[in-house]
């Protein structure tokens, strides 16, 4: 397969999906994979909002680069130019499925796409909110090694 833009959904695009999308594309910038693009999107994003001030506060802590994010709405544009849509959870992959009508992409939850199970990834994936700042560091833990088990399997398969 042929990797040239991936993207990450997540339910509003300001906490996990956003945090996944930097993650990824920290990770394959380090390994000199320029060519491919991460965005994320959201599946219920109302209007365009920044991304939560906790999930940007530990990706720049972890020295990871935040560029100028606005959430943004999943549209069929974005499926229809899309290699590859992960999933936060196995059940926004089979929303997607239903709510879209474009079949050119692959659509997966991220614990599906690196083989393993991915109820347990979800569950350890942990809801992110401001009024709890910790679970922002937790997210963080989870996300990092699943992203760079995503970014082994792109590599690997570009490779091929």
């Amino acid at each position: 397969m042929d990797y040239r833009k991936i993207i990450i959904v997540g339910e509003t695009n300001i906490g996990r999906s956003f945090m996944a999308e930097c993650i990824l594309r920290g990770i394959l910038q380090k390994r000199n994979c320029q060519n491919i693009e991460v965005v994320s999107r959201g599946l219920v994003v109302l209007f365009s909002e920044p991304v939560a001030p906790g999930a940007a506060k530990i990706l720049r802590e972890k020295g990871y680069s935040i560029e100028n994010f606005r959430s943004s709405q999943l549209t069929e544009e974005d499926l229809a130019s899309a290699d590859l849509v992960l999933t936060i959870t196995k059940g926004l992959a089979e929303q997607i499925k239903e709510s879209f009508d474009v079949q050119t992409a692959s659509y997966m939850s991220i614990g599906t796409f690196i083989d393993i199970d991915s109820t347990e990834a979800e569950e350890k994936i942990p809801k992110v909110t401001e009024e709890d700042p910790e679970t922002y560091q937790q997210c963080f833990d989870i996300l990092e090694p699943l992203m760079e088990a995503v970014a082994d399997r792109i590599i690997g398969e570009l490779l091929v």
